[in-house]
């Protein structure tokens, strides 16, 4: 089963990887609490590191645990690796919860409609978790407005059960409401009546569930692919993307027959993604090695070819790679945040250079000649 404090780590996990976009990353706000999560989650890989060392299952999964623990490694998190870290690190976690339980599932439902408004622009998938949350608040105002704490919040409640509140919520003030709230969540503890369900249960267990004859694959396409490249990173193909070398035909071909033959189909594939060059969309779900980024771009990333700013432009450059797959001369001109820069005054006679960079990006999962 999965304990709250390892939902509480997945769930961080799938809000930091959201906050990676770059209309976040752009807004001061969204920079912070980006910032902050990531911060948060490393802590823990760096608690397993130094105070679980000598545990059985950590030195197991050493390879894993020192990977993340440099924090360097957290700069650009891909689908991939957030996988990883969700079956190689989180089994990892002290099972103790690091506060009441009732508060702990409390911001996990916060989370859940955190992490729904950042995917999908609105909070459908998070209707029951929004639900439960109204009824706490309605709870708490109707039957302990007596109790200090409740009273010194009754502002913030009325505004949880307002369904308009609801309607168009900003991240911001969710993440604000489970800040105010959650510790009122102490006052339901030893509630005889419990009229609400607080508690989020764990996943199924393996004594509770009987594998049938036959079982029916429920994993999405793009799970599929997932679980095939964390579980295939040595493939040559996957290994040339990840590491920014050429792939060639035959290369292209092996990918195709992975994508449209053993995972699914090119129908499957289509209605996946709209990225039609199928190495941009496994190196979106990838990313990049920092290794190679470092070896292919050092000079421009650092040293005295590029300023500041100008090495900044370039980190975006490779972010936008390692979220979209791929990135064109055109994408400069015509894609966000790009469109935003006068590349001209920003980089004069180093333009060319910029130009390079991008070519060097796009050509390296173009079929070579």
């Amino acid at each position: 089963t999965v304990t709250l404090s390892q939902k509480l780590y997945q769930i961080k996990l799938d809000i930091l990887h959201e906050l990676q976009r770059i209309e976040y990353q752009e807004n001061e706000w969204y920079l912070g609490y980006y910032q902050e999560l990531k911060r948060q989650l490393h802590n823990e890989v760096v608690k397993i590191k130094t105070v679980g060392q000598y545990r059985i299952q950590v030195r197991e999964e050493m390879q894993y645990v020192d990977k993340y623990y440099d924090f360097d490694t957290w700069v650009a998190l891909s689908a991939v690796m957030v996988e990883e870290i969700k079956r190689h690190i989180v089994p990892l976690l002290d099972s103790g919860l690091n506060g009441e339980p009732l508060v702990i599932s409390f911001d996990l439902r916060m989370f859940y409609i955190e992490q729904a408004l950042l995917s999908d622009g609105n909070i459908k998938k998070a209707n029951a978790h929004v639900k439960n949350v109204r009824e706490i608040a309605k709870y708490l105002l109707e039957e302990k407005a007596s109790v200090p704490q409740v009273r010194e919040k009754a502002n913030v409640l009325r505004k949880a059960i307002h369904a308009g509140f609801w309607e168009a919520p900003e991240v911001s003030e969710i993440e604000q409401m489970r800040e105010e709230l959650r510790d009122l969540m102490t006052v339901l503890k030893d509630d005889k009546q419990k009229p609400i369900d607080i508690d989020i249960p764990d996943n199924i267990s393996d004594a509770d569930y009987e594998v049938p004859d036959t079982l029916i694959d429920i994993r999405t396409y793009r799970e599929k692919v997932i679980d095939y490249l964390l579980e295939h990173s040595d493939n040559e193909v996957i290994r040339k993307i990840h590491n920014l070398e050429p792939i060639t035909d035959e290369d292209l071909k092996d990918l195709e027959y992975i994508l449209w033959h053993e995972l699914g189909t090119k129908t499957d594939y289509l209605n996946t993604t709209n990225i039609e060059n199928m190495a941009a969309f496994v190196r979106s779900l990838i990313g990049l090695s920092q290794e190679a980024v470092n070896e292919k771009f050092g000079e421009y990333l650092s040293g005295n070819l590029f300023n500041s700013q100008q090495q900044e432009f370039v980190r975006t450059i490779i972010n936008y790679v390692r979220n979209n797959g791929d990135i064109s001369v055109e994408d400069l001109v015509n894609a966000e945040p790009f469109n935003n820069f006068d590349l001209q005054e920003m980089f004069g006679m180093n333009l060319k250079s910029v130009v390079s960079i991008v070519n060097m990006l796009h050509d390296s999962i173009s079929v070579a000649a």
